[in-house]
């Protein structure tokens, strides 16, 4: 029978009761009346007020916390875990032989000044520059991921920038040799560019050797041209990328199956008048767009934010939300905000709920395996965990061509939650947490003040998330819903 504290979390969904229990990620409707006696139990502050609470619940209350527990729930929070990813001890394994995708940095260079990019000068360290890939480093850097690749069938290389398509002669001779280099295994490419490059030439190119372009593309013209601008800093990219984009769909619509666009997301501009133009908009409306806001993490100074265009994002999300669980609304395409809802598909419907699982080690959420996953190599032939890190920074830096992995470092951002392991062993989100090794950087270190830093609001996001999961499952939601394109 209970006897601690228990490792839960309570809310209510309108009139309903509920509870996330983090031993085994299960989220339960309890009874009013157990949900007020867990509530005043958890927040007591010493065990004596514990033991007399628990001594003192009635007969209904005993037999739904009874209950509860048989079903494996309500367990204390375990004071012997030891924060460690459960992947630490094979990572030896995991990076000599299993890796599946690597980006180069052909450059560092760019023909545009989007004036939210990290390389924009608006970011503490990462400005562009002239340096680009030598062929010796972009060899050597394929060979180094064939020697990595041997228990993978299938392996993905990447091009990134800067723009890439600034170093499309590099490009092509890096395709040609990885594809003789990697015959029996199934091989594809990835770039992600601007689009104000692309030729008839290239399309070909990018056609006859399995290539997935990524586009960045933000909306309609009065959208793309406030922040995507030529090195000018004034002339838009919008009727030059739609120029290409109309080609491309014209003399070439096979291709349109292999892209994607990335739009960011800037909360002081329109957000509806975007997520218009990507529904309906004759160009693009058949391309799948994934939209992300605004990188905040290391920003000089402060993100403007209009409040109108929040209120306006909330409004897209709802819509959304709503056309995965009715039929009524079948005519609406989510675009932009579809990734609120798959957000929560990943993190609670596809969910792992475990009974039972107490262990002696473990991990929060969010962390991904360093350099594995998202293998990234720079024009120097540094390694970094992904594109995303400042690689002006110590901290994120995991090896390079000449002396392999740094299994030492990597391990480190594997288990940054060790900074915090007091917290997070006492936190509800434990599980849930989505805080990345890219969130935890203060002045060129790993710091714990950073990373609690984030907490509160990304608390409140779950319990959010979480909310709207519920709601959306009392809806009928079709999760496995496809969107036709």
């Amino acid at each position: 029978m209970l006897n601690e504290k228990p490792n839960i979390h309570l809310f209510e969904v309108y009139d309903r009761k509920f509870l996330y229990d983090v031993d085994t990620n299960s989220i339960v409707s309890i009874p009013d009346d157990v949900f007020i006696f867990l509530r005043e139990l958890v927040y007591c502050s010493d065990n004596f007020k514990i033991n007399n609470k628990l001594k003192s619940m009635n007969e209904k209350v005993k037999q739904g916390i009874m209950y509860l527990e048989d079903q494996g729930l309500l367990h204390p929070v375990n004071n012997d875990l030891q924060i460690k990813h459960i992947e630490t001890d094979i990572l030896q394994e995991l990076f000599g032989s299993n890796l599946s995708l690597m980006t180069l940095q052909v450059t560092q260079n760019c023909n545009l000044r989007c004036k939210y990019c990290v390389y924009s000068g608006s970011y503490i360290n990462r400005t562009h520059t002239n340096k680009r890939m030598t062929w010796e480093v972009a060899k050597k850097a394929v060979d180094f991921y064939y020697e990595h690749t041997r228990n993978s069938r299938e392996v993905s290389l990447g091009f990134y920038g800067g723009e890439p398509l600034l170093e499309i002669a590099l490009i092509r001779k890096v395709v040609i040799y990885a594809e003789e280099l990697f015959k029996g295994k199934k091989l594809s490419f990835n770039m992600t560019t601007n689009a104000t490059l692309i030729t008839d030439e290239i399309v070909q190119f990018l056609l006859e050797h399995n290539f997935y372009l990524s586009i960045s593309l933000d909306g309609p013209k009065i959208i793309q041209d406030g922040n995507r601008v030529f090195a000018d800093k004034e002339s838009g990219t919008f009727d030059i990328v739609m120029e290409n984009l109309e080609r491309i769909k014209g003399c070439y619509p096979e291709f349109l199956k292999k892209i994607t666009f990335n739009a960011v997301i800037d909360l002081s501009k329109d957000i509806g008048c975007a997520n218009d133009f990507f529904m309906s908009y004759d160009t693009v409306k058949e391309i799948f767009v994934m939209g992300n806001i605004i990188n905040d993490a290391n920003r000089q100074e402060e993100l403007v934010i209009n409040r109108e265009y929040v209120t306006d994002a909330l409004y897209e999300e709802f819509k959304v939300l709503l056309f995965y669980c009715s039929d009524i609304f079948k005519i609406y395409k989510p675009t932009l905000m579809d990734g609120r809802f798959r957000g929560i598909k990943q993190l609670y419907y596809n969910r792992m709920v475990a009974k039972n699982s107490k262990t002696n080690y473990d991990c929060p959420g969010g962390q991904c395996l360093p350099g594995a996953q998202r293998f990234f190599v720079n024009a120097d032939g540094r390694f970094y965990p992904c594109e995303r890190v400042d690689e002006a920074s110590e901290t994120y830096y995991i090896g390079n061509l000449e002396d392999g992995f740094d299994m030492d470092k990597i391990s480190g951002l594997l288990n940054v939650a060790q900074l915090t392991e007091k917290e997070c062993k006492n936190c509800w989100c434990f599980r849930l947490c989505s805080q990345c090794i890219a969130m935890a950087e203060e002045n060129g270190e790993l710091s714990k003040k950073r990373r609690l830093s984030n907490c509160n609001r990304l608390r409140n996001q779950i319990e959010s998330d979480i909310k709207d999961y519920i709601v959306l499952c009392d809806n009928h939601c079709d999760f496995e819903k496809e969107v036709k394109r």
